[in-house]
């Protein structure tokens, strides 16, 4: 997997687990997760650790794993380390393989992760956790209104 695609699938994949532990240091983070996903998060953490940017992009993601910008921040930083260490982009590549696995999750397309039972949409989706009823208008620029009859 190439740099770019393995540094967003793996940020979309910690997703989850990093807003589950919420703001807990960053050396203690992988304690809250799967063992092999901890595995994953501690070798990154370990990558970062000489590197004030990429901790500091890690610490923010964990403490906020919500924001678009903290994820943006980390994933290049991911990025940057894959890309800068080959010896680096392999091992990872490898355990996040295991990780991936072993919780059952496969991430594609905008990156949507449900588990256990739950519900998520990819972008320009919708999660539906229930019954629907009514009309659904999906798409761009839709204008929805009353058209009433002249008499």
């Amino acid at each position: 997997m190439d740099p770019v695609t393995l540094a967003a699938t793996a940020t979309t994949f910690l997703l989850p687990y990093l807003a589950k532990a919420g703001k807990i240091a960053i050396e203690n983070i992988a304690k809250e997760m799967p063992d092999t996903v901890g595995v994953l998060w501690d070798k990154i953490a370990a990558k970062f650790q000489d590197k004030p940017a990429a901790a500091g992009a890690a610490q923010e993601l964990a403490s906020k794993a919500d924001d678009e910008i903290n994820q943006q921040t980390f994933k290049l930083q991911l990025q940057k380390a894959l890309e800068n260490d080959p010896a680096f982009a392999e091992e990872f590549e490898s355990l996040f393989k295991k990780a991936q696995a072993s919780v059952n999750i496969n991430v594609q397309g905008s990156g949507a992760v449900a588990t256990n039972g739950g519900v998520a949409a990819g972008q320009g989706g919708i999660a539906v956790g229930g019954n629907v009823e009514g009309n659904i208008i999906m798409g761009n620029n839709n204008t929805v209104g009353n058209i009433q009859k002249k008499p």
